[in-house]
């Protein structure tokens, strides 16, 4: 594991100024488009919402349950505020449609509600019924003045729906008194008339004292009459009922439940249920799944069976109440036959009396009545101006004085971690498509011929200033590897090539000449490259004669051949270029180089790229070694096959290769190999 992390760290140390002009370059481009990205401001409303309201008790000594807590009340009421019939008004308030239009082009109510949507964001406080609304635009002040807006148009809906539904239910309650006062002064007149025709004196004729004269004392008359007048009023509360609930849908009665407080356990239970259901459906369709989706259609179903089930339990409801009012009006009908026999008993004596007592009883009961509804409607015209709200704006919005978006810190953090990724991935990409040669196991394992020297980057002529570099000692350890060589096969020249261009070969011979000139041994340098040559630019010396003159017959090898700046060092320029091929013959150029033995202890052969030029091929089969330059990180490893076929082709011999202007932080092994300088003195 140790190993690959070296590996990958050296790819990074090799590659560091790529990451580091790629972290650059995002860093910059992200920070310029925060620079130039548009400021958004954003301010935010608070506002609580209640579940529900004190509601109005429709029959007399009504019991309120208490209401179940309701875990979805505040997405229900979220889901509310972002629908059109706040949005529209909102919108019209604003006078959002001009005020955004285009091109003078009024926006629709369609298009300027998307965008109302898209700037705002609303968010449940957890474990309250407070509601954020959070509106980002680039003006703050037309941010803070639309969640302001929004915050009071719902506030405004919601009170408005409460009231509306308290206020229909007081006005049912007047009708019922208005109708009570009609029974009971019609009551009071009928009671009145028979207390005139019948003469008789009542000092009590609005209680049920018995202490005037009737004509009667029949107290199973009076008992039977109390029981009947009880009966009736029960009916009659029970019949109010009955058509409150009859004249309502049942769609109507699930949403005044509450209200109505009709205190049924199965309605308690399964309303709730059917209101989370249409949310959860609603989400499902705001998110983008279709009607035809399955978790769609399974909560579309759920939804149609508790409907169904509160359905048949509303049914159920009304005859229940329907079948109390009957029993209540059969006990009534059987009340009355009591009464209408005890009276009919006492028919002859009471009848004027019986009469007159029946109206005045009938009168009293119904003026009961009547009181009751009175008093039900003074109360609950009492709690309704009571100060009872649905929502309240806890917090009102104000222009924020700093942008929201962009998010400077947020951006920047995001734009070096991916300056960062990128450029790593980047050099490791780089690295994974590099198919170069890069280390020397590469060149063992391509070629089967040992790595004669490994020269660093940076290194050029060694007789510069007249003295040789530190780094001298690379090319040292090529010059001891060949002489070793050189003594068990007697092997004097050599020939240096490359697989393609610009690998640093003439200079590699140059300064392997110098150091073998400095172990006092006589070396010449041919330079072979007819078509570039550059020894005599590297000596600094003309090249007016040279290989091509001695070739040609026009001189002998000893006039054409030229003294160096280094001692013992000697230099056979290319001479002058010729156009088109065969500019090198091999009976030739054997002979020369044949001769060039018997004059000197080495013969070192600048060969033009192996590759490309045919020449290359004539010079690896007159020398006894081929040395192959390969430049770190240029030649392909396909090549380098390629390149020791050709040499072997023509009857020549690879000697080896030399590894040139190598990155020592590429490799650590490349360090021991080229740490001469420190050693130096």
């Amino acid at each position: 594991m140790s190993s690959h992390f070296l590996d990958y760290w050296h790819v990074i140390k090799v590659r560091r100024w790529l990451i580091v002009l790629i972290f650059l370059l995002v860093v910059s481009s992200v920070g310029i488009a925060t620079y130039f990205a548009p400021r958004e401001y954003t301010s935010v409303a608070t506002i609580e919402v209640q579940p529900d309201m004190t509601p109005v008790h429709l029959v007399q000594n009504q019991i309120e349950p208490r209401a179940p807590e309701d875990t979805k009340f505040s997405q229900t009421q979220i889901e509310i505020i972002l629908r059109k019939g706040v949005m529209y008004p909102v919108i019209d308030r604003l006078n959002l449609q001009d005020k955004w239009s285009r091109n003078e082009k009024r926006l629709s109510h369609e298009a300027a509600y998307d965008k109302v949507r898209a700037m705002l964001k609303l968010d449940g406080v957890r474990n309250t019924n407070l509601i954020q609304i959070a509106v980002s635009a680039p003006d703050p002040r037309e941010a803070a003045l639309l969640a302001n807006t929004v915050a009071q148009m719902y506030m405004e809906q919601r009170i408005g729906e409460q009231t509306s539904i308290v206020s229909n239910s007081l006005e049912r309650l007047r009708d019922e008194v208005r109708h009570n006062e009609e029974v009971v002064n019609q009551s009071y007149a009928e009671a009145s008339k028979l207390r005139t025709e019948a003469h008789i004196i009542d000092p009590n004729p609005d209680s049920l004292d018995t202490s005037g004269r009737y004509g009667v004392e029949d107290s199973n008359v009076m008992t039977n009459q109390e029981k009947v007048n009880e009966a009736k009023a029960q009916v009659v509360i029970l019949r109010g009922k009955a058509e409150q609930l009859e004249r309502m849908q049942w769609e109507d009665l699930m949403r005044a439940s509450s209200q109505l407080n009709l205190n049924d356990p199965i309605i308690q239970a399964k309303l709730p249920l059917y209101e989370s259901a249409l949310v959860e459906k609603q989400k499902l369709l705001n998110s983008g799944l279709g009607v035809n989706h399955p978790d769609v259609k399974a909560l579309q179903a759920q939804i149609e069976t508790i409907a169904a089930q509160l359905r048949e339990q509303m049914v159920s409801l009304r005859k229940g109440i329907q079948t109390q009012l009957a029993i209540a009006e059969q006990s009534l009908n059987g009340m009355q036959v009591n009464l209408d026999a005890s009276q009919i008993e006492q028919q002859k004596s009471k009848t004027s009396s019986a009469k007159y007592l029946n109206a005045k009883y009938k009168y009293i009961q119904e003026r009961k009545v009547l009181e009751m509804a009175k008093a039900r409607l003074s109360t609950e015209s009492m709690e309704l101006r009571m100060p009872q709200r649905a929502a309240f704006i806890r917090e009102s919005a104000e222009p924020a004085l700093l942008p929201s978006k962009p998010k400077v810190k947020i951006n920047m953090l995001l734009g070096i971690a991916a300056g960062i990724i990128l450029g790593i991935s980047l050099a490791f990409f780089l690295e994974y498509i590099d198919t170069s040669v890069k280390t020397m196991d590469d060149v063992t394992t391509l070629l089967a011929v040992p790595v004669m020297g490994v020269i660093p980057k940076g290194i050029r002529r060694l007789t510069r200033n007249g003295k040789f570099l530190p780094n001298a000692e690379a090319y040292r350890i090529v010059k001891t590897n060949v002489d070793l060589f050189s003594r068990k096969s007697g092997a004097t020249c050599f020939g240096v090539t490359s697989g393609g261009i610009s690998e640093g070969k003439s200079s590699a011979v140059c300064n392997l000449a110098t150091v073998w000139a400095a172990g006092s041994r006589r070396v010449l340098i041919i330079d072979g490259d007819m078509h570039w040559p550059s020894q005599h630019r590297l000596f600094e010396v003309e090249n007016k004669l040279g290989l091509s003159h001695c070739l040609a017959g026009a001189v002998t090898l000893e006039e054409a051949i030229l003294p160096t700046r280094v001692n013992d060092l000697y230099l056979l320029t290319a001479g002058s270029r010729r156009k088109g091929g065969g500019v090198l013959n091999l009976e030739s150029m054997k002979q020369l180089v044949d001769m060039a033995r018997t004059l000197f202890d080495v013969v070192l052969i600048d060969s033009p790229p192996i590759l490309g030029v045919s020449d290359a091929l004539i010079l690896s089969s007159v020398a006894d070694w081929s040395i192959v330059v390969v430049q770190q990180g240029r030649l392909p490893r396909t090549m380098l096959p390629r390149v020791k076929n050709a040499i072997e082709n023509t009857g020549g011999r690879l000697l080896g290769v030399i590894l040139n202007k190598v990155d020592a932080n590429y490799d650590q092994n490349y360090q021991y190999s080229t740490n001469y300088v420190h050693y130096s003195t």
